[in-house]
């Protein structure tokens, strides 16, 4: 990154704080520091006995940076901590953010220099308490020694977070981020700067000319007009959809190569979008942008082609002035040789597994989607249906329809790899009857399928679950075996601002704070409707000629 636009994403947006600008009152610390992550934390000190600035040896008000431990003075003495932050900020190739966390030495209170705000996170709280203890006088000589051995572990547990973070969260819905900024429970998770979907990203999966439709209507804030597809959108929606691709495509990249999971709370929903255009709210389907952008083809077992066949009229080779039993004869060998041998694949842009320096896969090519939200995702369906690489699950409303689509379950190579749950009482559903579906359907499919991602989709819409039931249903999810779990907003989002509780409960189980596998209330799933049970039995009789699980 270029070091002068650098600063200028630094400084283009707010007027600098400084002794002039200042002007007091009640500082609330950020909890979303997005730097925090990216902080190798300074270590091996049990001493502050030098408190003066290296730069001009100012004593009065100094601050400690948590990068390097040096000491320098704040910005109303000689500002030489900025002046440290941007020679580092220079020297910065990695990530591009310096020394960028410092700690004033008079009331132990963190400063970010790119966020321009102090900030808490508890991933500095072991140091701060260090620091804290140094700093009253509570280590003693004899101490100091045991308390950087017993200091040593949780040093070294902080250092490896840092480096292999849990989870990643995106807010992009402000109503919803503040309902969060009023816990704890951002500090837990490392938050993703916002960013639009690139065209050429947008292409991967939509056609070109739906693109270039809506950025051009995003762009001249124009009308969009066509007979095949009908879109909800007002002036905001075209630019929200690209944000919410963006956002998802980056979360579920970082979550494959540092973090165990992730959670998106998008504005603009995606699942019913298709290839070719989009379909009421959904502009563009996120949760199929993010999967693309790690899927890599898997190819078939080499096919050989029959022994009976002679002649292959598109790789004909005829010997000039050979007698028919000679072609013949070379016909039959360059059919049976491993170069012709047919590799059949889903997408001809396929590209073999990237693995980064943490040994971890940037692409993968086993993803399940159980999408709990009301509405059926009829995009994300029509996308992967011929997919055997992408497993999609929906547990959805059946809207009273006569035909219903259980009996969906994909085609050609896709076969027995979509499952449709549509169920008729969703209104008047319960904890027990959802739980047994995942019981009976969900995770023996998860465990058989054996997927590398998990991408749940939710909306929060049926009034009659709990919070806790979601919980659970994820906490289970992310039990499988060597798999990383993304939950993704999609679907109603008209009214999920309002189900604070279900995103509160959900992201406190991402970041292990809460669990609710033992809860006895899961153990008796005996009185369910009977309309679950029904639609449990005809989609196991459905499947189980696909999945011995089931047989």
């Amino acid at each position: 990154m270029n070091f002068d636009a650098n600063l200028d994403n630094y400084f283009d947006e707010d007027v600098e704080l400084t002794s002039e600008t200042d002007q007091g009152g009640i500082v609330i610390p950020k909890q979303t520091c997005e730097h925090v992550q990216y902080v190798r934390l300074v270590e091996g000190f049990s001493h502050l006995n030098n408190k003066q600035c290296i730069d001009c040896e100012n004593t009065i008000e100094n601050w400690l940076c948590l990068s390097c431990g040096e000491i320098h003075c704040s910005r109303y003495i000689n500002n030489h901590g900025e002046g440290h932050w941007l020679f580092t900020l220079l020297t910065d190739e990695k990530y591009n953010i310096g020394h960028c966390l410092t700690i004033s030495l008079q009331d132990l209170s963190v400063w970010c220099y790119p966020c321009r705000s102090y900030i808490k996170n508890v991933r500095l709280n072991p140091l701060m308490k260090h620091l804290e203890r140094i700093k009253f006088g509570l280590l003693s000589t004899k101490e100091n020694q045991n308390q950087a051995n017993s200091d040593a572990t949780t040093k070294s547990v902080v250092k490896r977070n840092i480096e292999n973070p849990s989870t990643i969260i995106a807010v992009q819905d402000l109503l919803l981020l503040d309902e969060l900024e009023k816990t704890d429970l951002l500090s837990y998770c490392y938050t993703l700067k916002f960013r639009s979907a690139s065209i050429d990203e947008l292409v991967c999966l939509h056609s070109s000319d739906y693109v270039n439709m809506i950025v051009l209507a995003e762009k001249n804030h124009s009308n969009i007009s066509n007979n095949h597809f009908d879109l909800q959108y007002d002036e905001t929606t075209l630019s929200e959809a690209r944000i919410s691709a963006g956002i998802t495509i980056d979360v579920i990249q970082n979550v494959l190569k540092n973090h165990r999971n992730g959670f998106i709370l998008l504005k603009s929903p995606g699942h019913r979008a298709v290839r070719h255009h989009g379909n009421g709210t959904s502009i563009y389907n996120n949760v199929a942008l993010g999967i693309n952008s790690v899927l890599v083809e898997k190819a078939k077992p080499k096919e050989r082609k029959s022994s009976l066949t002679l002649y292959d009229s598109i790789n004909s080779l005829d010997m000039q002035g050979a007698t028919p039993i000679e072609n013949a004869i070379c016909h039959m060998i360059h059919i049976l040789s491993p170069a012709s041998t047919v590799d059949h694949r889903i997408n001809c842009k396929a590209s073999p597994a990237i693995i980064d320096t943490n040994n971890n896969k940037i692409q993968i090519e086993r993803v399940l989607i159980v999408d709990l939200t009301c509405e059926h995702g009829s995009g994300i369906q029509s996308i992967y249906y011929e997919s055997n690489q992408v497993f999609y699950i929906s547990i959805h409303d059946d809207n009273h329809q006569a035909e219903l689509n259980y009996h969906e379950c994909g085609k050609n190579d896709g076969l027995g790899y979509t499952m449709n749950i549509p169920l008729s009482s969703i209104d008047s559903i319960d904890d027990s009857d959802y739980i047994t579906i995942i019981n009976e359907l969900v995770l023996p499919i998860t465990r058989a399928f054996k997927p590398e991602l998990i991408v749940v989709c939710v909306d929060f819409h049926v009034q009659t679950l709990t919070p806790l039931c979601y919980a659970w249903i994820i906490e289970q999810l992310s039990m499988i075996s060597n798999s990383k779990v993304v939950v993704a907003l999609d679907g109603n989002l008209a009214s999920v601002s309002s189900r604070v509780t279900y995103v509160q409960t959900v992201l406190s189980v991402l970041i292990g704070k809460l669990s609710s596998i033992n809860n006895d209330k899961w153990k008796n799933n005996i009185n369910i409707h009977g309309d679950v049970r029904q639609k449990i039995d005809l989609v196991r009789q459905e499947h189980k000629k696909f999945w011995p699980c089931f047989t």
